[in-house]
């Protein structure tokens, strides 16, 4: 476990929380989905699921509910993320090609200039 980190969010509430890699918590999130989803899902599972008493069925559906929309702004940021380095990759390499292009015609010019002063010379 990571230094705990205090911070406050847009809306001016307080949250604290165990600093981690944000690979490491989604994978985190996705087996406590995926272990929920399991529950009624598996095999026999949803049959099990219902002899559990109501408040129990209640708290593991409103628990899958909130795993599930935790993860939405996560994946929103994610995809921004992703989106945004793609944009920045894609500015680079046309920066890179835009040089190369500004090298070239300037060597073509450069060729160019020295026949001319050569005939000139001449």
């Amino acid at each position: 476990m990571k230094d705990l980190q205090v911070s406050v969010d847009s809306n001016g509430r307080v949250t604290t929380s165990h600093s981690m890699a944000i690979g490491e918590h989604c994978a985190n999130r996705a087996r406590l989905l995926s272990s929920l989803v399991n529950i009624v899902a598996a095999p026999g599972g949803f049959e099990h699921f219902c002899s559990y008493p109501e408040t129990m069925r209640r708290d593991i559906l409103s628990l899958l509910h909130s795993v599930a929309e935790e993860q939405m702004p996560l994946i929103a940021a994610l995809e921004e993320h992703t989106a945004r380095a793609s944009f920045e990759k894609g500015v680079q390499t046309a920066r890179e090609f835009m040089a190369q292009e500004q090298a070239a015609n300037a060597a073509l010019h450069f060729d160019a200039e020295q026949a001319a002063q050569a005939m000139i010379a001449h």
